[in-house]
C-alpha cells in the first residue's frame, strides 16, 4: 500500500481524509481540533490553524478505486466495497489483538473500527501546543509573512532526496518585491536528513533585486542524533525549460563543511546556504519566456551523496521525472560510467597511434 494513504497517526489507512496547511493528511478522527485553534503536523511539526484544515474529498473519491485485502478473510476487492463486504460476512463483535493491529495490512476498514476504541499515544504534542498562547504566537511570527504564498499543493513527501517542485502565481510573485516562499520539507531518506528549499523572488545578499535566489534549509529531523554531521552532500538546482528542454538553468555547488548552516540544527531550521544569483529576474520577467507555462514555473532539486559530474548534470535534468526513482538512478550511473570510459578509450587510441 502507498505510503500516501496510510494515516501516520493510526498507521491505518486514512478514513475520512483531512489535508493540513503544509499538505500532509491524516484522519479526521486522528486530528482533535476540539476547543483549540490551531494544530502542529506530526510528520513535519509545522503549526496550522483549524481555519486552514479541510476535507480532502479528492483523495477520499481517489481511495474508492484501491484494491485491497480483507484481514478476516481471502476477500479481495475495491475499498468502496469493502464496508459492505464486513456488513456482510464478518460480525461486529469479533476482538482483535492490537498487537495483530498494528502489524496487519493497513487498509482494513475493520481494524480501523477498532483503532477508534484505542488510545493512541501522540507524544508530547499536546503539551508543547498547550503550554501558553505565547509560545504559539512566536512560531507564526518566526514565518515570515511572505509564506502566505506557499503552495496548497498536492505534494507527496519525497524520501529520496529529491524534490519536485511547481512554484504556481509567479507573475504576481514576481511583482511582490518581498515574495519569499518555502517548499515542503523532504527528505535523503526514510530515516535521513530533513531539510526544505527557500525562494526569494526578489532575490537575497547580493542577487537581491537583480535575481531570483534559492537556498537549502535543513531542519530539525527525528533521526538527526544517528546521522553523521556535517551534512557533506551534493546539491543541485535546475530551473526547467519547459518549451525547447535544452536551456535549462542549473547551478550546483558540494556543501561547505565547515559552515554553520551544514552542521547539526539546534533549532527548527538553520541558516539557508546557496545561490544568492540563480536566476536573473529581466529572464523570466520576459513576455513568452520558456522558464513559465500556465503562470507556474518548475524547479527540480536533487541532494547528491555521490556527485555527479557537472558537465552531465544538463543530460541527467532531461531524464524523464514520471520514471520510477530506481530507473531514473541506473540510467544516472550508465552515464556516469561513460564519462570514465571515454578518457580510457583516448588514453589507449593515442598510446597506440604512438607505436
Amino acid at each position: 500500500m502507498d505510503l500516501m494513504y496510510i494515516c501516520q497517526i493510526c498507521n491505518l489507512i486514512l478514513r475520512d481524509p483531512v489535508q493540513l496547511y503544509c499538505g500532509h493528511r491524516f484522519c479526521e478522527s486522528c486530528i482533535d481540533v476540539k476547543e483549540r485553534g490551531f494544530i502542529k503536523c506530526y510528520q513535519c511539526e509545522r503549526v496550522t490553524s483549524t481555519s486552514k484544515i479541510f476535507s480532502d474529498r479528492g483523495m477520499k473519491n481517489g481511495m474508492q478505486m484501491l484494491r485491497i485485502c480483507c484481514f478476516l478473510c481471502h476477500w479481495n476487492g475495491l475499498f468502496k466495497n469493502y464496508e459492505n463486504h464486513l456488513t456482510k460476512n464478518h460480525s461486529t463483535n469479533q476482538s482483535i489483538n492490537n498487537n495483530i493491529t498494528f502489524q496487519i495490512l493497513q487498509s482494513t476498514e475493520k481494524i480501523y473500527e477498532y483503532s477508534k476504541k484505542v488510545k493512541i499515544f501522540k507524544p508530547s504534542t499536546e503539551q508543547i501546543l498547550s503550554q501558553t498562547s505565547t509560545y504559539q504566537l512566536s512560531i507564526e511570527e518566526t514565518n515570515p509573512p511572505e509564506e502566505i504564498f506557499q503552495q496548497k499543493i498536492d505534494f507527496i513527501i519525497s524520501y529520496d532526496g529529491r524534490l519536485f517542485w511547481k512554484i504556481d502565481n509567479i507573475k504576481d510573485q514576481l511583482n511582490d518585491m518581498k515574495s519569499m516562499i518555502t517548499s515542503p520539507p523532504f527528505y535523503t531518506s526514510l530515516d535521513g536528513y530533513k531539510m526544505c528549499i527557500r525562494l526569494y523572488i526578489n532575490g537575497n545578499g547580493i542577487g537581491q533585486s537583480t535575481h531570483v535566489s534559492i537556498f537549502i534549509v535543513l531542519m530539525r529531523g527525528n533521526h538527526d542524533a544517528i546521522l553523521d554531521w556535517p551534512f557533506n552532500y551534493q546539491v543541485i538546482f535546475c530551473l526547467y525549460d519547459l518549451i525547447n528542454r535544452n536551456n535549462h538553468i542549473i547551478e550546483s555547488f558540494q556543501s561547505n563543511i565547515k559552515s554553520i548552516c551544514f552542521q547539526r540544527p539546534q533549532s527548527e531550521m538553520n541558516i539557508g546556504y546557496g545561490i544568492s544569483k540563480f536566476i536573473p529576474r529581466s529572464i523570466i520577467q520576459q513576455d513568452n519566456n520558456c522558464y513559465i507555462c500556465d503562470d507556474s514555473i518548475y524547479i527540480k532539486v536533487m541532494i547528491r551523496k555521490n556527485p555527479i559530474p557537472t558537465f552531465i548534470v544538463p543530460y541527467i535534468m532531461n531524464i524523464n521525472p514520471a520514471l520510477p526513482t530506481h530507473i531514473q538512478e541506473e540510467i544516472i550511473e550508465k552515464e556516469i560510467q561513460k564519462t570514465k570510459i571515454q578518457p580510457l578509450k583516448l588514453i589507449l587510441k593515442l598510446k597506440s597511434s604512438s607505436i
